[in-house]
């Protein structure tokens, strides 16, 4: 199973991702800040970080460059519903495993989790 780390400063989705997954067998933690996030990357390294672009005192993509620097092997999707072909692509060169848009499908969610935990690359 995989440790997961939730970084969204919407508590229901955070509540909702961490009782879907653990109910699924995987360590889940939650940050409602950018900032907390990292703190619980450098202190957990999840293999997996699930991270907003929109949140207060630090946007996404700043906190992606700084999860870099403390968190080299975790993989990072990074979800938003104010999503452009620009964040796209920034995420993704700087290092992102993955960019979905909310809502997202809870499936796509499933599979990412999957790929992670059998180590597959992309």
């Amino acid at each position: 199973m995989a440790k997961l780390l939730i970084i969204d400063d919407e508590p229901d989705l955070c509540a909702i991702f961490q009782r879907i997954f653990q109910d699924e067998g995987h360590s889940v933690a939650t940050a409602a800040t950018g900032q907390e996030g990292i703190a619980k990357s450098r202190a957990d390294q999840p293999d997996l970080i699930f991270l907003d672009l929109k949140m207060p005192s630090m946007d996404g993509i700043t906190c992606l460059k700084r999860l870099r620097l403390v968190s080299k092997v975790s993989k990072i999707v990074v979800l938003t519903g104010y999503g452009t072909l620009k964040t796209a692509k920034e995420a993704m060169r700087l290092g992102a495993y993955d960019y979905t848009a909310k809502p997202f499908d809870l499936d796509l969610i499933r599979e990412l989790i999957q790929e992670v935990a059998l180590g597959a690359e992309r």
